[in-house]
């Protein structure tokens, strides 16, 4: 609780009990601020919070009225002074805590875990993102990769609260360009890398990656920003205009951290590591080359974190895959399955290449839809890949909204010509069906929903028991019972 002129330049000194952008969980002593977003413009609602108990109403348009008991403040931009209060309203939590921002088209949240995973040996950690908000005793749905400003401030003052030490946070490019981390304080900034996402949003690649960079402005000159140097062109945007320290890491190119002489298998990667000058063999349980660049910028913030050389190794044996990202599944049968999330094009080109390189028989077998109402040239780009590296597909639903699952999954069908492409539009059978199918040998890719548990559909989120948990069901229900030996002729 605060009073009213702790908050602003005013006379008043009323308590202030909770503050909102969202009307409908306004209550008695609070704050509204107007915020004029992408689709709804709280100006509009203003007679709501007041009735619903509002006793300030922060707004920048003209008002055509003003309740005698409410306090009206004018402000240049709304979204702006919503940043600046929440963070004073809830004692500036960022400051408390080390703050470590992850951003990039993709690897967010596989860097944000496994940081937040290697670091939970050391210190009590917390981590907002794609699958969670997770601390202490929390885990919490997150309603965005990164949450609006007074949801993550109420968050991290609650951390604080439960007395967690450090924080991984998903930084998207919606996040960055909406300001909903303009009053965080990052003490790391790491960068993935951009592949062309989002565009109907910013634009051009130019205003993406311009929207990415703004999370190095956020580092004050103690911190450290960690940049991928084979990211050349946002390594080139953004390394001159640091004004904090910067640490690398690549594979093609030059960095602080290196991987050479990589060897990728089906359960898990390994590489020789070097640190500057200094060399070591490591295995990991992660899958794919690009996870070896994830994996790559976990170690890099470990050495900005100060941790001594030998600790750093000790904390590389802590590192471990993240649910439903390039999940290698267990079970007994003498094939393999691999759930991963694959938002982007680029993201299943570089999980087939995988796939490709690692196959020494049988088949690769895709199960995969495309999302409704969104990125419509995705379908093109990924039947186009499915064509080239798959041996027999499947399309299915995949958060269809209100699209038709058949009319999608015919638009990606359209370029698949030489593998055996079908359409089963439940995604619980498609999954089966592959599973039905599976030889000695091959490998099953089953993508696009990664650990989800839900299905969005013209009504809203469906509850989906989760691509890994279907697959397993379906290993289970068709081979039960079966003898091993038997299992192994048919094989």
């Amino acid at each position: 609780m605060k009073k009213i002129n702790e908050l602003f330049d005013v006379e008043e000194d009323f308590k202030i009990v909770s503050i909102h952008s969202d009307s409908r969980y306004v209550g008695k002593d609070s704050i509204f601020f107007c915020v004029d977003g992408l689709s709804v413009d709280g100006h509009k609602y203003i007679e709501d919070a007041v009735f619903q108990g509002a006793k300030c109403i922060v707004y920048s348009k003209p008002l055509a009225f003003k309740h005698r008991h409410v306090l009206y403040i004018k402000v240049d931009n709304v979204l702006d002074e919503l940043n600046r209060v929440a963070d004073l309203f809830y004692d500036h939590p960022s400051y408390k805590m080390t703050m470590i921002g992850v951003t990039g088209s993709s690897g967010k949240t596989a860097v944000a875990l496994m940081i937040k995973e290697v670091l939970s040996h050391y210190l009590k950690m917390g981590y907002i993102g794609t699958n969670n908000i997770e601390y202490a005793d929390v885990v919490e749905q997150c309603p965005y990769t990164t949450p609006e400003t007074i949801f993550l401030q109420r968050h991290l003052n609650d951390m604080i609260k439960k007395d967690v030490k450090g924080v991984t946070l998903e930084v998207s490019s919606h996040g960055l360009a909406l300001k909903r981390v303009d009053s965080v304080h990052f003490d790391i900034a790491i960068f993935t890398n951009v592949y062309e996402e989002h565009l109907d949003f910013h634009g051009t690649m130019e205003n993406l990656m311009a929207s990415k960079a703004k999370l190095f402005s956020l580092v004050d000159e103690k911190g450290y920003a960690i940049l991928n140097t084979d990211e050349v062109r946002f390594f080139n945007l953004v390394k001159d205009t640091l004004h904090c320290h910067l640490l690398t890491y690549g594979i093609e190119h030059k960095a602080d951290v290196m991987a050479r002489n990589i060897q990728l298998f089906i359960d898990h990667s390994e590489f020789d590591l070097q640190i500057h000058d200094e060399i070591r063999h490591i295995s990991v349980p992660v899958l794919g080359r690009f996870n070896i660049s994830n994996v790559l910028a976990v170690i890099t913030s470990l050495l900005a974190l100060e941790m001594p050389m030998s600790q750093v190794i000790e904390s590389i044996g802590y590192i471990q895959g993240v649910d439903g990202r390039m999940e290698l599944l267990k079970h007994s049968q003498p094939f393999h399955v691999i759930v991963d999330y694959c938002q982007h094009a680029k993201s299943y080109e570089k999980v087939f290449e995988f796939a490709r390189s690692i196959k020494t028989s049988g088949r690769i077998i895709a199960v995969f839809g495309a999302p409704g109402k969104k990125n419509y040239n995705k379908r093109e780009k990924i039947g186009k890949l499915a064509n080239q590296y798959c041996d027999q597909v499947i399309l299915t639903a995949e958060d269809n909204r209100d699209e038709d699952i058949h009319d999608i999954c015919l638009e990606i069908q359209e370029y698949i010509e030489t593998p055996v492409s079908v359409i089963i539009e439940d995604r619980r059978i498609a999954i089966e069906q592959a599973i039905e199918i599976a030889n000695r040998g091959d490998i099953i890719l089953i993508l696009g929903k990664g650990h989800e548990q839900f299905m969005a559909s013209s009504i809203g989120n469906e509850p989906y028991p989760g691509d890994k948990y279907v697959a397993l069901e379906a290993i289970n229900k068709i081979f039960e019972g079966e003898d091993e030996y038997e299992l192994q002729q048919v094989y």
